[in-house]
């Protein structure tokens, strides 16, 4: 599964937020489950939504051992408990929680946006300054990923 594209959406008055039919449309439930994970996302002022088995399984590949090291352990520390399960309503609305509107400054208006395995939510003006600027440095940015890619399959071990 992979989300592609962005969509305009509007919050409610209640901070709800209606998941966009493309990307419902790319949803298995046996496969990702029917929930949403939210954190504040990267930049900050976004929210990344991963679909609930998605999200379950980017942890357990995580996981190496029972003894965390010390900074796996800070990690956790630090992102877990700023997440949230959301469990969409009767038309398929997320409650957004209050808490991280305020930490993102986001508004009723976002463009939520496919990202591969997950879905973002950016202040509609921020996100289309942002397209206008990857836009132009797409070139270089797939470079760098390009690279990134051909030195971990150099890596021992994979």
């Amino acid at each position: 599964m992979v989300f592609l594209g962005n969509s305009d959406v509007l919050l409610d008055a209640k901070n709800r937020l209606a998941i966009p039919a493309k990307f419902r449309r790319n949803l298995d439930p046996e496969r990702d489950g029917t929930a949403w994970v939210v954190f504040q996302g990267t930049p900050p002022d976004t929210l990344s939504l991963y679909p609930e088995k998605v999200f379950l399984r980017l942890v357990e590949k995580g996981e190496s051992s029972l003894i965390s090291d010390e900074d796996q352990r800070k990690f956790d520390q630090a992102f877990f408990p700023h997440g949230e399960l959301l469990e969409p309503d009767g038309q398929g609305r997320i409650l957004i929680p209050e808490r991280l509107l305020q930490a993102t400054g986001l508004s009723r208006e976002v463009v939520v946006c496919g990202t591969r395995n997950r879905l973002e939510i950016w202040k509609r003006d921020v996100f289309r300054r942002h397209e206008s600027d990857s836009r132009e440095r797409l070139p270089e940015l797939e470079a760098r990923a390009r690279k990134a890619y051909q030195d971990s399959q150099r890596q021992p071990g994979r």
